[in-house]
């Protein structure tokens, strides 16, 4: 009966805290975008390599390192949508919130309740979803992360159940976690398995040290080779492209994301921070805003490393225990990034050790001290509150026995009263984002009735940058103006805006409408991290000055103008050469030209990519820059005929969706035998 009403009560603060995700608005906010439904219809079910948005300037471009993730979402967002008819308010909850819930709760139970006891374990749960830094991700919207973080108490128990009883079905299905974790969250992935390395190398001993050459190369590919060869071949639809073209994410990204100075700058969060589990963004969660370290947070890690003083000598509790500390504290000194205390010691891991390039903003780290303490605080408490039990036995009178009794039930309620105290800004309704009510402004939804029925494909470029309830399709794709100038701040922007260049540079980014949105949110036009209207005005003012611009009214407080005679997504520089094309997905075009001289220059107005190639009957013809931003074709002969546009890296990517579905269909059927 106390279970059952200890497991209503934590039912009830979910409800609670996380109220906003039962409702039907939006929860747009920080990363997380609304959809419309036409922009719901624009996404894929196949995984297509090349998007229309593009990773930064909102051109297109190569999307393969995060191909998994993008088509988790498309294909889930377009069939719930055009199969369904399920609403965009529906789908992020169906597919994101709620499962990231159900899954927090239940892998961090799970994993205590397999490694220790059933009892306390809801305490692991209260701690793993009800910490600062999970809050602070998901109230900004960051639901890839938050999905990954969600899987990994599942990922590291399946590892610990393969290292003590190495069979084939453990191998296979600690692969399969591990490949639906990389889906999610690369580097989370790659914090997970600086945790599964430091759990092999604590049981070395039994596992290598002592064995004959066979056992150690069993061990071995139960434990490594075979569970992360499962996990490539799920992923093989978007690592084989990567191999085969060489293509590094770190330098599409640029010097900003792969620059010391940029870990530097990202390094918010000091080890004092760090250790007591208190993102450094707590609890406004504003960018670059760093509040004072609160001291009652000290209370985590008192109780977290407690535990070992009551370690026994059971071996398997022993090694448990030792191993969730030395994550405890490995993540706390990662966390801090580049600040003392020995920050070079980061620096030189961001420079030299492969893969750690990903982490310029060392918060990530900040998930293996939120796994540490599920496990180390309920330990603790579960020996606490056994030797209270012990201690305070009945003794003397039957008043004194009642009193004894209590004891150990008021540490409980105290224990649990500090944690909660510990998130009050979440129960007195104080945290932003995702966690408070947003409502879709009427004014974007008559830009969307604008923009939707025009079917010829253009552009918008927002002023400074996009709003996120701006209407965003494979036809009307949304650029920043800031990441289109590649510069920061309203004053940049329009600087560039304004040069005599500029408008041919639109026109031939087809960019049909300059936008300048209506700040809803309160996220855009910021001085000094507040609200900032005089910077919303001004924008307007400056951008109406322009003489090729003209205003179109009745958008409300959003500003649309107009850019006369864009270019198409396909046109040529000769003005007689007409083409007619047909968009058959995201890496493929089929184009009629007519009138073609031969050396006639086709432009295809999306980001320079050399791998984009006009195919027709007896040539190929390669991509070379046009204008230093697009892709162009010199066409080789003259007259009228039919060519396709691709982007070869697809041949690679329909390879390996091949070879991924063949591999997840083998491993299930061979997880079905129960090797």
């Amino acid at each position: 009966m106390k279970k059952k009403i200890v497991d209503l009560l934590f039912l009830l603060l979910i409800l609670y805290v996380f109220k906003t995700w039962f409702l039907l608005n939006p929860l747009s906010s920080g990363d997380w975008s609304f959809n419309f439904p036409q922009t719901l219809k624009s996404f894929t079910i196949f995984p297509y390599i090349w998007s229309w948005t593009g990773f930064v300037t909102g051109l297109g471009g190569s999307i393969a390192f995060i191909l998994g993730l993008s088509t988790y979402f498309s294909s889930t967002a377009n069939i719930l949508n055009n199969f369904f008819n399920i609403p965009w308010v529906l789908i992020e909850r169906f597919v994101w919130f709620w499962p990231f819930l159900v899954t927090s709760v239940f892998s961090s139970y799970f994993l205590f309740k397999k490694l220790f006891s059933e009892k306390f374990a809801l305490f692991s749960s209260f701690i793993f979803l009800f910490n600062t830094y999970i809050l602070m991700i998901v109230g900004g919207g960051q639901m890839g992360i938050a999905i990954a973080y969600s899987i990994v108490p599942l990922v590291l128990y399946s590892f610990i159940k393969l290292n003590e009883n190495i069979k084939l079905k453990y191998s296979l299905l600690f692969g399969v976690l591990f490949g639906i974790l990389v889906m999610f969250e690369l580097r989370i992935a790659y914090v997970t398995l600086s945790a599964l390395v430091i759990y092999f190398l604590l049981n070395v001993k039994r596992l290598i040290i002592g064995k004959d050459l066979e056992e150690i190369f069993v061990n071995i590919s139960y434990i490594f080779i075979i569970p992360f060869v499962v996990s490539g071949l799920l992923h093989f639809f978007w690592v084989l492209p990567l191999l085969v073209f060489h293509q590094n994410p770190a330098q599409q990204l640029g010097s900003a994301y792969n620059s010391t100075e940029a870990v530097k700058f990202f390094s918010f969060a000091k080890l004092e921070d760090a250790i007591g589990l208190l993102h450094p963004n707590w609890p406004e969660n504003i960018f670059g805003k760093v509040e004072f370290l609160k001291s009652e947070f000290l209370f985590l890690p008192i109780l977290a490393f407690g535990s070992l003083l009551f370690i026994k000598k059971e071996a398997k509790e022993k090694k448990y225990i030792l191993f969730f500390a030395i994550l405890g504290l490995l993540g706390a000194f990662l966390a801090k990034g580049a600040n003392e205390p020995f920050g070079g010691i980061y620096l030189w891991l961001f420079q030299n050790i492969p893969g750690f390039v990903m982490f310029r903003d060392p918060t990530k780290w900040y998930t293996l001290v939120a796994i540490s303490y599920s496990i180390l605080i309920p330990f603790s408490i579960w020996n606490i509150y056994g030797i209270l039990g012990s201690k305070f036995k009945a003794q003397g009178s039957k008043v004194q026995f009642k009193i004894q009794n209590y004891i150990p039930g008021l540490f409980l309620i105290f224990t649990s009263l500090c944690l909660i105290l510990l998130i009050r800004p979440a129960l007195f309704g104080q945290l932003t984002g995702t966690f408070k009510t947003v409502s879709l402004p009427n004014d974007y939804i008559k830009l969307e009735q604008f923009l939707s029925p025009q079917n010829n494909f253009s552009r918008t470029l927002w002023v400074p940058t996009q709003q996120r309830f701006g209407f965003n399709t494979n036809i009307h794709p949304v650029i920043s103006a800031q990441d289109f100038f590649k510069t920061s701040g309203y004053s940049n922007v329009f600087k560039n805006i304004e040069k005599d260049k500029t408008k041919k540079l639109f026109q031939e980014s087809v960019i049909k409408y300059v936008i300048v949105p209506y700040d809803s949110q309160e996220e855009i036009f910021l001085k000094e991290r507040k609200y900032d209207e005089k910077q919303y005005e001004q924008a307007i003012k400056e951008i109406q000055n322009i003489p090729w611009l003209k205003r179109i009214d009745d958008f409300g407080k959003i500003a649309v103008f107009e850019i006369f005679y864009p270019r198409d997504h396909f046109w040529s520089p000769q003005e007689y050469l007409r083409v007619q094309y047909q968009y058959v997905n995201p890496t493929k075009y089929i184009l009629n030209v007519q009138n073609a001289k031969k050396g006639d220059i086709l432009v295809f107005s999306e980001s320079f990519d050399k791998y984009w190639e006009l195919q027709s009957e007896g040539f190929k013809v390669q991509s070379l820059k046009y204008h230093n931003m697009f892709n162009s074709f010199v066409l080789p002969k003259a007259g009228n005929y039919e060519v396709v546009i691709y982007y070869t890296p697809q041949d690679w990517v329909n390879l390996g969706v091949v070879i991924s579905v063949t591999s997840l269909i083998v491993i299930l059927v061979l997880l079905g035998l129960k090797l």
